[in-house]
């Protein structure tokens, strides 16, 4: 978005380059602004939700909704969601696909996809 931006505390003059992609027919996300990530069967998992900080209070825990296939999910026993991470223990085959993390900054939402292949 064009315009001026100006940080409360600190001004310098920066020049930065902003992409603006809207999210593929019907998905929460852009697909070609997604992560990418591995995992092999029968082994736990980690899935950050990345590139955050600037959305996140020094200090705060940030209050992240993780959804697959941009849907709800009741997660299973065995995945656990912890702060900014979903950590996956004993990786399955349908565990392949998209995991979106959500996160309200303001009146904004901030959504970060991760792609996940399985091995």
């Amino acid at each position: 978005m064009s315009g001026r931006y100006r940080n409360s505390t600190y001004c310098m003059k920066v020049s930065m380059s902003l992409t603006v992609a809207e999210n593929d027919t019907d998905l929460c996300f852009n697909s070609k602004m997604r992560f990418f990530e591995k995992a092999e069967l029968s082994k736990n998992k980690d899935i950050t939700c990345p590139s955050i900080d600037d959305y996140v209070q020094p200090g705060a825990q940030p209050d992240i909704v993780w959804y697959k296939e941009c849907k709800p999910k009741q997660w299973r026993q065995t995945v656990e969601r912890k702060r900014d991470t979903l950590s996956i223990k004993d990786v399955r085959e349908d565990d392949i696909g998209n995991y979106t993390c959500e996160l309200e900054f303001g009146n904004f939402l901030v959504r970060r996809t991760t792609e996940l292949s399985v091995t």
